[in-house]
């Protein structure tokens, strides 16, 4: 049977997992209002929620777009009246939700790109408020983490072509402004300047200006940073300083728009003009680590009215759904309808199942981007691997040779500044200093078993060390990340190399002292080149094209606070690298096209995406298999953002319909698809490409016999078709300034795929992905004149062979074969499954509780695992016929148990999923029910999929006889319903042996004096305790019944028991029927006695006798009785009134009756009929009518009939006739 890999406690187990998804409204007002979406912790009524109200008019935003404006380009007029009717609004809905007795304190205010406020509500004010006409929605407010990467620049600007850029075209991103919506920003850092402060887009009178105008909590800062707030804490603390600090907004804002002397130092950010509005959102209590939804709107909102041109969100929640109607997503769409450009992280989470194996091949659904990136409206950025990594270094001097190290500073303190002896001390062990002076000195310890980190620090400090370098676990690669304990001297780590080399220097007898300058160096990335392992897959739960472009983010270099500088990896550092960009970009748009809103914004994201350049997908198999694919764009977009490129190309390509550089093509039409792209030449010169496409797709592979999985790396689609105008390599030509269609067709119905068993041989793709697989590829437009010429255009397009709700919502069981997981399945109050057998494997049919309160089993909640994003899940009891008797809960919006590494739990577990056993107030009758959980994908309502679970509910004990053999015991257990669970055996109190069944247990050397007893207890918890005396004594009790007598008629309904019982050991327990039978001990005649009576109704009954003494022998035997109290009924036919003087008889129709079909009739003495009851022994009910002639003579002739029943009851009836 299975064997479950979790066992939980639900006490512990925690409900992280079930963070719903992003809500709200569309761009307009809705007609409809839908209601509030429940947390799954939030049941109780009574409970505050923070939420977002929506009213029902147009944000203030509204008014720009209709002028084809930015929102900061109206006039004081038009912001001024905009803004008072939507303040005038908001005040008409608080005014009448006071009225409804709600008390409503607001929390934050949205005029902007939003209409409506945040407050904390009770779920029965929710519904007070949506009620009201003022109200479009209420919204429960989505809570994110603060991002948790700590100090991981300088190269990955000459990836992205940031310096070329600024050389070639002198783009810096003056006159730009980015808003850095993060952890906060450290104004004064050096490098944190404009070169020209009279550039400045944003100058201090006017920030001065928006502050008094629009009621902004800010304030003006300096000229690079001319705004900035801290949403959160509701104070001008705009630094992220707080204990443990990550220092993430900075490292962003650096990233973005850093603009120091490289000749001393410093660095530059991508658009290092651009000014910065440093929008924290996140609280400086270190103990508090999220924020909310209507905090980042609000920052939103200000960031409109300060006239934004980008805004970089280096956040999200994993496996988020697209939702129009979410606020932040709301938010988002109309920022870009305003002509702002979003640039979101894709998330940190790769890919579903990450860290705990690699996902089925028949779950396609492994995409984990993060919201808000999956906004239509936004750009959802992955994380590329810098080439290089920027590191501290110190100086590693031997004899008359000076080398220098690269390191990575871990949490702590910092190294001073000076020359240390280095000490090696093995894997940092106490026995390892022994005999060593290492007082003041640095200590080398190189990790190679089970010795943690932090062990390595403490025995350090212990022993006087001034700070420790460590050469990491092989397995954690190079600079690790180190686990601490609260370090109190300095801490570093080297790459395994560096680490390797001066183990051997120091094992040879070098003597070599180390120096700390505040020297930096450059080293390359052994990941160079490659996607980030961490970066977030797509697509989104509706198959929307995220991510779409990638950017360095793994191993970046950038500034933190107080003039230092830091590593660190994530999306997050991927997304200031295009906030940048868009910022360099936006440059060109504004200069060459003149566009405003959305169509100012879809421009430059279109120039960037279609300039990108592919990333070759070089993981393990691929390597080995020499494919040169590039990285699927569901995990890369369209590939590294190139800005040199993307502000030099004369030309772009857009999908014809939705006028952007990529296409989503969701669900193929009988294998096929086809798109129309447009080629539009923005220049004044003709423009000539070679057209050509690619199809790819997932590549899977069976290591375990029978078991395919997801390898997460590419392959190709062999055997399928794509052509673009009918060729497979077409030419198109673009007049200046003109548009060119082209028709691209794709057809995979005869796809094959490398044999996922041998990576060898071509097999049908519908063969290995037996729920469908996605089709990957590139429509690529490479200049006829090669690399001399313009830039290359690439759009990206990702399609899904099959039927996307086919694959499975829910992990298979623990009690089943196929799981992922293996944690689903239904468990009890104190986190332990039911059907949990004692080898420690499961069984279905074993699953069963007993709803009595008692303590053992009394409820039944089902843990269970999403393989995919559901968008409604439903809880309910359904009863053996399949009805519907009970729901218990409904869900929206529950993401899928992606893992990651363990940030998030494999399962799903909450107390409002728990039944307790009631049915419509009342206990549940025992049987046979099953829990079931309903559940529906985010996609063209798609048929709902359910996982049920089994589950008995019985209350009734089990019973058990025993049996001495020796000293071995036997045990025969029965239970009627969930089937016995163990049978556990104690001496004087202390469990000797416990067994899934009776089998004989041998007790050595048990004596009479010893007290032995058993439980046997059934799969509901149900048990039954027993003292059995040890005895030698083998014989049965003899039971002799006295009455009732065996197969004997009562006419009476109180029928007595009685008799007596001998037996050379004591009498356990004596029964008749099941009822215990008290006893009375006859000492003359050494037996017990037994008088008692029972009442039974008419009918056969057979009564159990069941005598048990104390050495475990048993007397079970029944006796039937027929109990009749019920006498027979007669009934004569018509009698004549008149006999003639001739007639000597008379003729008479007789009825008899019964209940007991034994009966006899007599006539003045004289046996008519007779009727014996026969086999099988029955209450069958009689009836007969027989002609019976009477002799009748002169005179009065009386005639007495009598019918005598099974009982002996007699009916008596006569007549007298005259003739």
């Amino acid at each position: 049977m299975p064997q479950p890999k979790f066992y939980l406690n639900v006490s512990l187990a925690t409900c992280l997992a079930l963070t719903p998804g992003l809500l709200g409204l569309g761009a307009e007002p809705v007609l409809a209002k839908p209601s509030v979406k429940q947390s799954v912790s939030s049941t109780d009524k009574h409970e505050k929620l923070r939420v977002v109200v929506e009213l029902v008019g147009a944000p203030a935003i509204e008014q720009a777009k209709k002028k084809g404006k930015k929102f900061n380009e109206l006039t004081k007029t038009e912001k001024d009246g905009a803004q008072k009717l939507v303040k005038a609004e908001q005040k008409k809905a608080k005014t009448a939700i006071s009225k409804k007795g709600v008390k409503a304190v607001t929390l934050e205010e949205f005029t902007t790109v939003f209409n409506g406020f945040s407050t904390m509500l009770t779920a029965t004010d929710v519904k007070k408020v949506e009620a009201l006409p003022e109200v479009a929605s209420v919204h429960v407010v989505n809570e994110y983490e603060r991002p948790e990467v700590k100090p991981d620049m300088v190269t990955s600007n000459g990836m992205v072509q940031s310096q070329q850029t600024w050389g070639d075209y002198g783009f810096t991103g003056e006159g730009t402004i980015v808003a850095v919506i993060d952890t906060g920003v450290d104004a004064d850092h050096r490098d944190f300047r404009l070169t020209d402060d009279s550039k400045a887009e944003l100058s201090q009178t006017e920030v001065e200006t928006a502050v008094s105008t629009f009621g902004l909590p800010g304030a003006y800062i300096n000229e690079k940073v001319p705004y900035a707030y801290n949403y959160y804490d509701e104070n001008d603390d705009i630094r992220d300083d707080s204990p443990g600090a990550s220092m993430h907004g900075m490292h962003v804002s650096g990233t973005v728009a850093a603009n120091g002397d490289e000749a001393a130092g410093g660095l530059k950010g991508v658009a290092p003009e651009a000014q910065v509005l440093g929008l924290k959102v996140f609280s400086n209590d270190p103990n508090y680590a999220s924020t909310y939804g209507d905090i980042y709107i609000k920052a939103i909102d200000d960031a409109i009215k300060l006239g934004a041109d980008v805004i970089n969100m280096s956040l999200g929640s994993t496996a988020g759904f697209v939702d129009a109607d979410s606020p932040e997503q709301q938010a988002v769409q109309r920022a870009v309808d305003n002509g702002v450009f979003m640039s979101i992280s894709a998330g940190n989470s790769a890919y579903f199942g990450n860290g705990y194996d690699l996902p089925y091949a028949d779950n396609p659904d492994t995409g984990v981007v993060g919201a808000p990136s999956v906004s239509s409206a936004s750009t959802s950025v992955a994380s590329l691997e810098n080439d290089q990594i920027q590191l501290d270094a110190f100086s590693v001097k031997s004899g008359d040779a000076t080398d220098k190290i690269g390191w990575k500073k871990q949490d702590g303190p910092a190294f001073k500044q000076g020359n240390y002896d280095l000490v090696y001390v093995g894997d940092g062990q106490p026995s390892q200093y022994v005999g060593k002076d290492v007082k003041g000195k640095i200590v080398l310890a190189v990790r190679d078993g089970s010795y943690f980190y932090s062990n390595i620090q403490q025995t350090a400090e212990a022993n006087g060390a001034a700070g420790v370098i460590v050469r990491g676990a092989v397995g954690h690669g190079d600079y690790v990340s180190m686990a601490l304990s609260n370090p109190k001297i300095p801490m570093a780590s080297l790459s395994i190399k560096d680490g390797n080399t001066l183990q051997q220097r120091l094992l040879a007898g070098e003597q070599m002292t180390i120096g700390f300058a505040g020297d930096r160096l450059s080293v390359v990335n052994g990941a160079a080149g490659q996607l980030s392992n961490f970066t977030s897959w797509g697509m989104t739960p509706n198959l929307d094209f995220k991510p779409e472009i990638s950017a360095p983010g793994g191993q970046i270099f950038s500034t933190l606070n107080d003039n230092q500088y830091g590593l660190m990896s994530g999306t997050s550092m991927a997304a200031p690298h295009v906030a940048g960009g868009a910022a360099l970009v936006l440059e060109r748009v504004d200069r060459d096209f003149n566009l405003t809103g959305t169509a100012r914004v879809t421009m430059a994201k279109n120039l960037l995406i279609n300039t990108s350049k592919a990333v070759k997908d070089i993981g393990p198999l691929n390597k080995q298999l020499q494919q040169n694919l590039p990285y699927t764009p569901r995990r890369g977009g369209a590939g590294l953002m190139q800005l040199h490129a993307a502000v030099s190309t004369p030309a772009i390509a857009y999908e014809k319909k939705t006028k952007e550089a990529k296409v989503a093509l969701k669900e193929l039409n009988r294998s096929k698809a086809t798109f129309t792209l447009v080629v539009e030449n923005l220049s004044d010169k003709a423009v000539s490409y070679n057209v050509s496409s690619s199809l790819q797709t997932d590549l899977a592979i069976e290591k375990t016999a029978g078991l395919v999985q997801n390898a997460m790396e590419a392959q190709a689609l062999e055997n399928a078709k794509v052509t673009v105008n009918g060729k497979k390599v077409s030419n198109v030509k673009v007049k200046p300034n003109a548009k060119v269609e082209l028709k691209v067709a794709l057809d995979v119905s005869k796809a094959k795929v490398l044999n996922p068993k041998t990576l060898d041989g071509l097999v049908a793709a519908k063969d290995v992905f037996e729920n469908g697989y996605f089709v990957d590829g590139f429509v690529r437009l490479v200049d006829v004149n090669g690399p001399e010429g313009n830039p290359s255009l690439v759009v990206p397009f990702v399609g899904f062979e099959g039927d996307w709700g086919q694959a499975p919502i829910f992990d298979a069981s623990i009690y089943e074969d196929g799981s992922f997981y293996e944690a689903s399945g239904m468990v009890d109050q104190t986190g332990n499954y039911l059907g949990s057998l004692l080898d420690k494997s499961v069984d279905a049919d074993a699953v069963a509780f007993s709803p009595d309160k008692d303590g053992s089993k009394d409820v039944a909640a089902p843990v269970f695992s999403l393989l995919r994003n559901a968008k409604d899940i439903k809880y309910r009891i359904v009863d053996e016929a399949g009805n519907v008797v009970r729901t218990l809960f409904q869900d929206e919006e529950l993401r899928k148990n992606y893992f990651d590494g363990g940030a998030n739990t494999p399962y799903y577990y909450s107390a409002a999923y728990t039944w307790d056993g009631q049915l419509n107030g009342k206990p549940a009758p025992a049987g046979k029910y099953f829990y079931e959980i309903e559940g529906s994908i985010d996609y063209m309502k798609k048929q709902a999929q359910t996982l049920r679970f089994p589950v008995k509910v019985d209350y009734t004990d089990p019973t058990f006889t025993t049996k001495w053999q020796g000293e071995s015991l036997a045990v025969q257990a029965k239970d009627e319903l969930s089937g016995i669970h163990s049978v556990e055996y104690f001496l004087n109190g202390t469990s000797v042996a416990k067994q899934a069944d009776g089998k004989a247990y041998t007790f050595t050397g048990v004596s009479d004096a010893d007290q032995v007893s058993v439980r046997v207890v059934d799969h509901a918890g149900n048990s039954t305790t027993k003292t059995v005396a040890y005895s030698t004594d083998a014989d049965k009790p003899g039971v002799f019944v006295n009455a009732p007598l065996a197969l004997t008629p009562y006419a009476t309904s109180v029928i007595p028991v009685t008799g007596t019982i001998q037996d050379a050991s004591a009498i356990q327990s004596f029964q008749v029927d099941g009822v215990d039978v008290p006893l009375t001990w006859d000492d003359a005649k050494k037996e017990h006695i037994f008088d008692t009576t029972r009442t039974f109704a008419d009918g056969v009954h057979k009564l159990r006798f069941v005598a048990e003494d104390a050495a475990g022998n048993v007397t079970n035997f029944q006796r039937a009785i027929f109990v009749d109290t019920t006498p027979a009924s007669i009934e004569l036919g018509k009698l004549p009134k008149k006999i003639g003087k001739k007639q000597t008889s008379v003729d008479v129709a007789v009825t008899v009756k019964d209940n007991f079909d034994e009966v006899k009739l007599v006539v003045n003495g004289d046996l008519k009929f007779s009727q014996t009851l026969k086999e099988p022994y029955a209450m069958r009910s009689f009836a007969k009518t027989q002609t019976v002639t009477l002799p009748v003579t002169s005179g009065e002739n009386t005639f007495t009939f009598e019918a005598t029943d099974l009982a002996g009851n007699v009916t008596t009836k006569t007549i007298t006739l005259v003739k």
